[in-house]
């Protein structure tokens, strides 16, 4: 079997090779660009593979089966949702992928285990720098749902403060007229 290093190198040229492949008439209407649709049209010259008319894709671009789902880097990426899925990984055979439902408190935890595992994280540069914004914005976050409470309960005392003093007056009134 062939190595692993040997196979990406094999895949990373198919993917240099490998056209764009465009919906019909994708160069007319802007809406087309970038998506692919299988061409349907009885007279179809694209359907009907002509010269010029673009490229249609078939299993013959697809990368090496053992390459498949492979990193640049040939590490297999492993979902990561809580601190018990650490403990499964394997630091030559995969990389951390945070999963995107996971919260930002969670998240905090997850990256200083990772940290402290020295694990590799797919699409981080550094831990330490996205450690410091995700804890900057959890304290943001924070100062502002604080400065909400604050805010409604001052509101809500001025208008508790209002009706008592309305209900007093009318007290007042009503004892005035029984008089």
């Amino acid at each position: 079997m062939t190595s692993v290093n040997s196979l990406l190198t094999n895949r990373n040229k198919m993917k240099a090779k490998k056209p764009r492949f465009q919906r019909q008439d994708a160069n007319i209407f802007k809406q087309f660009r970038g998506k692919w649709r299988k061409p349907k049209g009885i007279h179809s010259k694209l359907r009907r593979g002509f010269k010029g008319h673009g490229g249609f894709p078939s299993i013959g671009y697809s990368s090496p089966a053992a390459a498949k789902g492979l990193t640049r880097k040939g590490f297999v990426p492993f979902i990561v949702f809580n601190l018990n899925d650490l403990e499964k990984i394997d630091n030559k055979l995969h990389v951390v992928v945070l999963a995107h439902s996971v919260g930002t408190k969670k998240r905090i935890e997850l990256l200083k285990k990772i940290k402290e595992k020295k694990l590799h994280i797919f699409g981080v540069k550094d831990v330490d720098v996205l450690l410091t914004k995700l804890s900057e914005y959890l304290q943001l976050k924070k100062n502002e749902s604080n400065k909400k409470k604050d805010k409604k309960k001052t509101e809500q005392s001025v208008k508790d403060g209002k009706n008592n003093n309305e209900s007093k007056v009318l007290e007042e009134k009503k004892d005035e007229s029984k008089e």
